[in-house]
């Protein structure tokens, strides 16, 4: 061969191989999904430059139905160069056909690039050309930068969050404050008036704080203008002046009335002044307020998950092989090389390792393709070398594919690049087709699956709000020989015989994988759930699912639920959906005016009030339900709820929802138990939803507060992440910052389940982006600083009792190494309690099982007072926090009506699994504490609380307001415990302040779940009220007219709470899936709904809860369990018998008292006695006797062992010098000790003790006897509630056995008469039993007679003329002698 033949020959072997990457770049640029129908490739949507990843249910790509110009040039210009390669039908193509049938296969010559068509500019772009210059970036395949998520369910999350903070500009101060502001309570106005409180105020003019006395009715703005006017100062021309507490960085709004805030009622609550800082609005400081940069940054939730360290990892494992694959593709292309081949099987492998195995068949094909071809013959045979060129360029295409199919269904923080098209979008309401799914293969099945099974079976069950749609659709017999690895390709299909139109839009999937062995029950291995639409569009194309190794939940299943598939880990399992089109859904409209409403008569009024009683629909049977729906043009909000009405709906078809629609549109929610109950999991329905969710739009920040526990467990049920319920939250977390801190720990809070961990997370991580870099960073400090105090105090409970305080001296000084260098930090029981340190001698832990660690923080403002927070562990903290919301909503509820229970709540906060923080309310002390101090005895003593707040309450007013606070407080948590069902009530977990306030603490057992102690009930009462209770309210019975209005008060709170049923089973229902271990099921609802006693008048309610006190009264085993409870935790602690700071009478508090001499006149000896005061002494005159007295009435007031020892008569000295010696030491020691400063001791010193023997009979021997009734009159029937007696005597002056005989005359034949039951040994017993008279036509020429028997005794009558009488008011009246009246010369008119 010559030179010149050489250079030809060479020439040619340069233009064939042009002509290769010519005719390869042009099969690159060819669609060809027909041929790679790798279960459907899935594109994306959006904006140019910017589009999202289409989710499962979004746009997919490549199906059939979708147009390509590259396609129809294939198809109709020249002979196609792959004979693989499928031409695409176009819409119209596929509606005459109704099947695709493959074109002929071209011949398979090779064609030279001249024979090419000249018509190569239809192609989108011409890689031939560019491909000369740089056709090594031909097989690269790169990974993209995804920070806000690479599925479209976190891409649109991103889009909607960066969308409502673009609403807001940072400068707004209405939402941008970066205040924490005051919360304001719903008080009645008649709880404000002429209430007086003091403040002071530290202002920049003076050193020291004024006290200022003011009003609760005074708005603030008006208080601040008195402060200005007060010193002088004029009011500021720029911005405007704030009071902020002392105790914390809470600011009160100017424009509410200073008794509206909560924490101004808290002070005012315990009697304590106000402290207040005046500042003006230029010189706040710690404020949390969000800065240019938090508005401008773009919104990359990605991030802030927890999620990108693992995203990082794949990413670099990843990106490695995949520039490996690219590498040895370009090398494969130019060496045609059999081990190239073999390397890029390698590296292909690994990719797919790298995606947890995930393949597809394409992919294996066009591998094994590859493999086949014989490398030695590519330089030979053309057609091999065509064969080699069609197979790498199918094989770049499935393996992009692949990616892109993998990025869709998990979510990273990057993805492969798409270069796909989205299909035709077409309407739902066009698809007639049945619903069928393919289950194609199940990936990382379990080794020990396949080795200890026979078969695996499939069941895919349709779904709606829980209830099946149709029938489950069940494939079996999936042989575990057909495994190759770890993966089974099923390719079973699963079909449900509905049309897909007709299907509701919150359909859902179900599918559990079992495990079967001969003879035995399959085993449930894995499950996973999947939304039939996402994003308005039907899902198509590939699905791949992580399959749930959880316990399969009873709850309907939501999107929340199947948000835990997207981690890429496990059992994944495929599924193959039609992909003929984008199919979207649009929701039908309501039509206004189409829905007549028409009043019911008055016997479909009263039973439809009759079923919605009932409240919730669990509690409705189904022709309850079924009446309801049918009589909805009868029901309006004022004679049922939406919630029932809508749960009679028999079907949610899309062709039934306008009038649904039309009647949601038209209902006006009033209250927000309606709202609640519309956001359970009984209602999927989106619009629905969104009606609660426009009504919760409307409410004050305070209120939304209140339920805001139950709205973040409402976000399981949403169907989109960006759905209204999220975004109202976060709107309102953007102009609250309040809202933002408590969203953000019960979303903290709601990770520990694991089920929905993925959605909250996702959920937290928008939180975290609308919060800004300020609060953000304190947000992450409070974390910090939970997770260090739940560290210490896990340490503290598992070391053994007896090194526990060595490791707490140990542990603290970490806990005060947190505050070093000047970090301040927000607590995150209150954002407004700002801390700067930690008292070191404040840290302790509680002598329990759990030994709870307590710590005490410094407060940031030196005005302020230290906060001290209980960390514990070991115990589930959500019972306890919902119980104390609950009893906030009750409160809430009652001083709306102006009642005034002055209940006392802590904060308490569940951080995590079986860990949490709890304020400690200052100076409250156990009952048991108090009860110990009389010894083992003192649980048994009936005057232990009264004599208690004697030694606590200096002077009488105070005394008597800590009866009247704790008769309140008591009648407030009698209620709350017993519609709770709170158990497990004994004297630890009762607590007292020196006000008289009581309040309740741990609640880990309620709904009536009592303990047991060898099998029986340590709970045997209602609620706890002891006699031990009763003596203190009604002073050892000398004030008995304080029982009744106790029983008054626990009747009318009762009565109160009934009223409003729905909203503590509202409350209720939507925490039955929130984790609580005795909150869990429809019978928790049952109990409490059967304790509120919703078709009971309130005459019943009253008698019934009378019943329940006396229950709680009488009952013994209360004292007894209180006995054990402290035999069980007696360690020898003392009561801290410190005197808090309390105001005491200024003029006549004793500084000293001396006997200086005495006089001796006959038998009579006096001692003179100089008592010295604050303003001088008195000089009195005094026997021993009269000491003596002094003694006995101080016994009656104090703990014994607190008073000194009386000079005993034996040991009396018959000198008047010696007695006088002895009575100054025993002076010396008592003005020393408790009694010092006591008001009441200074009175017996002063005045002497009272000499006339004071009365124990309990009654008022002036007094008339009177009898009080509460009488009604309605269809007929005559309700008498007999209330109460008092001044009842027998006739030689001693307390009777009462009961109450009722008569109704004229009544010859004595039918009509009534008694109640017996009341034994008072002399003003409490009955509030219910007597009725039926089948009364009128009252006219009635006479009610009330007669008092003791025994066969008569006591009293009286004689109540009933059409004299007015209804429905409480009247008491007299009682007269049954002897002075003759009952047969009484005359009736007929």
């Amino acid at each position: 061969m010559t030179h010149r033949d050489q250079e030809t020959t060479a020439s040619q072997l340069q233009d064939l191989e042009q002509e290769e990457w010519d005719l390869t770049l042009l099969a690159l640029s060819l669609s060809i999904s027909e041929q790679c129908s790798f279960l459907g490739p899935q594109g994306r949507d959006g904006p140019q430059g910017r589009g999202w990843p289409q989710g499962r249910g979004g746009p997919q790509v490549g199906g059939v139905g979708s147009s390509s110009s590259v396609m129809q040039g294939v198809g109709g210009g020249f002979p196609n160069p792959n004979p693989y390669l499928r031409c695409r039908p176009s819409e119209t193509d596929v509606a005459q056909r109704g099947a695709i049938l493959p074109p002929p296969l071209p011949l398979r010559n090779r064609e030279t690039s001249a024979a090419l068509p000249s018509d190569l500019e239809k192609f989108s772009c011409d890689l031939t050309s560019t491909a000369r210059n740089n056709h090594l970036d031909t097989w690269s395949m790169e990974l993209i930068d995804t920070p806000q998520g690479s599925t479209q369910q976190l891409a649109s999350l991103c889009t909607s969050t960066y969308r409502l903070m673009s609403t807001y500009h940072q400068s707004d101060q209405l939402s941008n404050s970066g205040v924490v502001w005051g919360r304001i309570l719903p008080i009645h106005p008649s709880l404000l008036q002429k209430v007086k409180i003091t403040v002071t105020v530290s202002t920049p003019w003076v050193p020291h704080p004024l006290p200022i006395p003011t009003t609760l009715d005074k708005t603030v703005q008006s208080l601040i203008d008195d402060i200005l006017l007060l010193l002088e100062q004029t009011p500021p021309t720029n911005g405007h002046f704030l009071l902020k507490l002392c105790d914390s960085e809470e600011y009160l709004r100017n424009q509410e009335m200073l008794g509206l805030h909560e924490s101004v009622q808290t002070y005012r609550q315990f009697s304590l002044v106000v402290p207040l800082r005046l500042l003006h609005s230029a010189a706040l400081q710690n404020l949390l307020t969000r800065d240019v940069e938090d508005h401008t940054a773009p919104c990359h939730l990605y991030q802030l998950t927890d999620s990108p360290l693992v995203s990082n990892n794949l990413r670099l494992r990843l990106q490695e092989k995949l520039s490996s694959y690219t590498e040895t593709v370009n090398v494969l292309m130019r060496s045609k090389n059999r081990a190239d081949i073999e390397q890029l099987a390698d590296e292909l492998h690994a990719i797919i390792n790298i995606l947890c195995g995930i393949t597809s068949q394409e992919v294996e094909k066009a591998l094994d393709r590859l493999q086949k071809i014989q490398s030695h013959a590519l330089q030979k045979d053309l057609s091999e070398m065509y064969e080699f060129e069609t197979v790498m360029v199918m094989l770049h295409q499935t393996l992009g594919k692949l990616l892109h199919v993998f990025f869709d269904n998990f979510s990273y923080n990057f993805r492969g690049q798409d270069v796909y098209n989205s299909p035709a979008v077409r309407d739902v309401d066009d698809n007639y087709d049945i619903l069928q799914l393919n289950v194609a293969t199940l990936y990382g099945l379990q080794p020990d699956w396949i080795s200890s099974f026979d078969f695996f079976s499939l069941s895919c069950s349709l779904t709606y709000g829980g209830k099946d749609i149709c029938e489950k659709s069940i494939s079996e017999n999936i042989s575990t020989a057909l495994s190759l690895g770890n993966n089974i390709h099923c390719n079973r299909m699963m079909v449900f015989p509905l049309c897909v139109r007709q299907l509701p839009y919150e359909s859902m999937l179900s599918i559990s994988l079992h495990g079967s062995k001969q003879g035995k029950i399959p085993e449930l291995l894995r499950w996973a759930v999947l939304p039939l639409y996402r994003n308005r569009s039907l899902v198509s194309g590939t699905v791949l699912l992580s399959m749930s190794m959880l316990v399969e939940l009873l709850d309907p299943p939501t999107p929340a639920l199947s948000a835990n598939h997207s981690q890429a880990s496990g059992v994944i399992m495929q599924l193959d959906f039609p992909e003929m089109a984008r199919w979207t859904y649009d929701r039908p409209v309501s039509l206004p005016g189409s829905v007549l409403f028409s009043a019911p008569c008055e016997e479909l009024h009263r039973k439809i009030s009759e079923v919605s009683q009932k409240h919730c629909i669990c509690f409705l049977t189904e022709n309850e339900r079924a009446f309801l729906w049918s009589k909805r043009h009868c029901c309006d909000e004022t004679t049922t709820f939406l919630h029932l009405l809508l749960g009679g709906a028999p079907q949610w078809a899309p062709q039934e929802l306008t009038e649904i629609y039309t009647i949601v549109e038209n209902w006006t929610l009033h209250h927000p138990e309606e709202a609640l109950f519309l956001l359970s999991n009984g209602f999927p329905d989106q619009t629905v939803r969104r009606k609660a969710v426009q009504y919760f739009e409307q409410t004050s920040d305070e209120d939304l507060e209140d339920y805001l526990p139950q709205i973040v467990q409402a976000l399981k049920c949403e169907w989109e992440l960006d759905g209204p319920l999220l975004m109202m939250l976060l709107d309102r977390s953007l102009k609250n910052v309040r809202i933002a801190q408590q969203l953000y720990w019960l979303l903290v809070d709601t990770q520990a389940d694991a089920h929905y961990q993925s959605w909250f997370n996702q959920v937290q991580a928008a939180l975290k982006h609308c919060c800004g870099k300020a609060l953000r960073m304190e947000l992450e400090l409070q974390v910090q600083l939970v997770n260090l105090l739940t560290q210490v105090a896990e340490t503290i409970r598992t070391t053994d009792k007896n090194r526990r305080k060595n490791v707490l001296r140990t542990e603290k000084c970490k806990i005060e190494g947190f505050f070093k260098n000047g970090i301040s930090c927000r607590l995150p029981l209150d954002l407004a309690v700002l801390v700067k340190g930690v008292k070191l001698d404040g840290c302790i832990f509680y002598n329990s099982n759990a030994a709870p660690l307590g710590v005490t923080f410094l407060n940031m403002d030196p005005l302020g007072r230290d906060v001290s927070v209980i960390c514990k562990t070991g115990d589930n903290l959500r019972q306890d926090m919902l119980v104390i919301q609950m009893v906030r909503v009750m409160d809430k509820v009652w001083l709306r009506e102006g009642l005034d229970m002055r209940m006392v709540t802590y904060r308490c906060l569940s951080t995590g699994p079986d860990q949490g923080l709890v304020e400690v309310v200052p100076e409250a002390v156990t009952l048991g504490k108090i009860q110990q101090e009389w010894g083992l005895g003192g649980t048994l003593r009936e005057d232990t609380l009264e004599k208690w707040f004697h030694m606590r309450n200096k002077t009488e007013e105070d005394y008597e307001q800590a009866v009247i606070n704790f008769l309140h407080s008591c009648a407030g948590w009698c209620v709350a415990t017993f519609i709770l069902g709170i158990c497990d009530r004994h004297n630890d977990n009762i607590m007292l302040k020196h006000t008289g306030h009581m309040f309740h603490i741990d609640f880990g057992k309620i709904m009536g779940n009592a303990q047991k102690f060898a099998n029986i009930k340590r709970d045997r009462t209602p609620f706890i009220f002891t006699s031990e209770m009763q003596h203190f309210i009604t002073g050892g019975g000398q004030k008995p007219e304080r029982f009744h209005r106790f029983v008054e008060l626990c009747c009318e709170a009762y009565n109160s709470i009934r009223r409003r049923a729905a909203l503590v089973l509202s409350i209720l229902q939507l925490m039955l899936g929130a984790g609580m271990p005795e909150m869990k099921d429809i019978h928790d609802l049952e109990y409490v709904q059967k304790n509120l006693r919703p078709l009971d008048t309130e005459m019943e309610a009253t008698s019934y809860f009378t019943k329940k006190i006396k229950e709680s009264m009488d009952s013994f085993p209360v004292k007894l369990n209180f006995l054990i409870h402290n035999l069980a935790q007696s360690t020898g602690r003392k009561l801290d018998l410190r005197n808090p700071a309390q105001s005491s009478s200024p003029n006549t508090n004793i500084q000293e008292a001396v006997i200086h001499g005495y006089n001796v006149k006959g038998k009579n000896v006096t001692y003179e006695l100089r008592v010295t005061i604050e303003d001088g002494y008195l000089i009195s005159e005094k026997t021993f006797g009269q000491f003596e007295l002094i003694h006995k009435e101080l016994q009656k007031h104090f703990i014994e062992s607190t008073l000194p020892e009386f000079p005993k008569w034996f040991r009396r000295s018959l000198t008047p010098r010696s007695r006088m010696f002895s009575l100054n030491k025993y002076l010396k020691t008592l003005f020393e000790g408790p009694c010092k400063g006591n008001e009441f001791v200074c009175r017996l010193f002063l005045d002497g003790p009272k000499t006339g023997s004071s009365t124990s009979g309990t009654a008022d021997t002036d007094g008339q006897p009177q009898i009080q009734l509460y009488m009604s009159y309605s269809d007929h029937k005559l309700s008498v509630l007999v209330k109460h007696l008092k001044n009842i005597r027998l006739a030689n002056g001693s307390a009777p056995d009462a009961h109450v005989v009722t008569m109704l005359r004229p009544d010859p034949l004595k039918k009509s008469k009534r008694k109640t039951k017996v009341v034994r040994n008072n002399h003003n017993p409490t009955f509030n039993e219910l007597i009725e008279y039926r089948d009364l036509s009128s009252l006219q020429n009635h006479v009610l007679e009330v007669t008092v028997k003791s025994r066969k005794t008569f006591v009293a009558v009286a004689q109540i003329r009933l059409e004299d009488i007015k209804m429905e008011t409480e009247e008491w009246f007299p009682l007269t002698d049954p002897k002075t009246c003759s009952l047969s010369s009484w005359h009736f008119v007929a």
